[in-house]
């Protein structure tokens, strides 16, 4: 469901020159209203706990008062926000109090526009959710939670829950099994297409994982199975947006 009016934005950022890039994106960005900028994260509290309606907020890290990650943990009812920062050590921090994303400084406009749409987004998916009848019990019944492949002359079924990641290996696939592996032979894009997109995600042009399947997540990898597996560069921003939603 799209907004009619624009998404209203603050921002809380003592790096003026960062702060004035960000007014600068924001007034360039039609679907953003900027309503207040402070440069001060006790000030930015105060006003948050006082006023309600901000859709996004556009929040820095380092901050001497009070750094943004303390701010998010005071805040009773928070934002969709955007933090921003100079170190990327903060990102897995950051999403674990379900931040919709992050920026580098100095924050390029492009990934600013894509980190606004990303956040857009989620906000129109919960004005939909919340605007929709709520689906028949019966339809949710009727999704498969099992997936058929071949496996050498055998047709086996594998349920969705059992498959912790699925590795591609030149003309042929891997899918691991919490305690067994099989060898299919078909493309990375072509199981892509048939799993729940709600459970798996493509994180890597090698790995398919299981979402729910994951221990830990380390220096851009997770860790599962015994196993650390790469988090790919063009997909890193989708996979930690996609965590906030487990």
């Amino acid at each position: 469901m799209k907004k009619e009016t624009p998404y209203r934005a603050i921002i809380i950022d003592d790096d003026e020159l960062s702060r004035m890039i960000l007014e600068r994106h924001i007034k360039a960005t039609p679907s953003l209203e900027l309503v207040k900028a402070f440069n001060s994260s006790t000030e930015g509290l105060a006003w948050l706990l006082q006023n309600e309606g901000v859709d996004i907020l556009f929040l820095d890290v380092e901050m001497p008062e009070m750094t943004g990650i303390d701010l998010l943990r005071t805040l009773p009812k928070k934002p969709q926000t955007i933090l921003i920062t100079s170190h990327k050590d903060f990102a897995l921090q950051a999403f674990e109090l379900q931040v919709s994303d992050y920026l580098l400084k100095p924050v390029d406009f492009t990934r600013f526009t894509q980190a606004v749409l990303n956040t857009t987004s989620k906000l129109e998916a919960v004005q939909s959710a919340q605007a929709a009848p709520a689906p028949p019990a019966a339809a949710a019944a009727a999704q498969p939670d099992e997936l058929f492949v071949k496996v050498d002359n055998k047709i086996i079924k594998l349920k969705y829950e059992n498959i912790s990641f699925i590795e591609a290996r030149g003309d042929y696939v891997v899918i691991n099994t919490e305690n067994k592996k099989h060898i299919v032979y078909t493309t990375m894009s072509a199981i892509d297409q048939k799993l729940p997109a709600e459970l798996f995600l493509r994180i890597h042009r090698s790995f398919i994982i299981n979402l729910k399947k994951i221990e830990m997540i380390e220096d851009d990898s997770v860790f599962m199975q015994e196993k650390y597996i790469p988090i790919g560069g063009s997909y890193q921003s989708k996979f930690y947006s996609r965590i906030n939603k487990l």
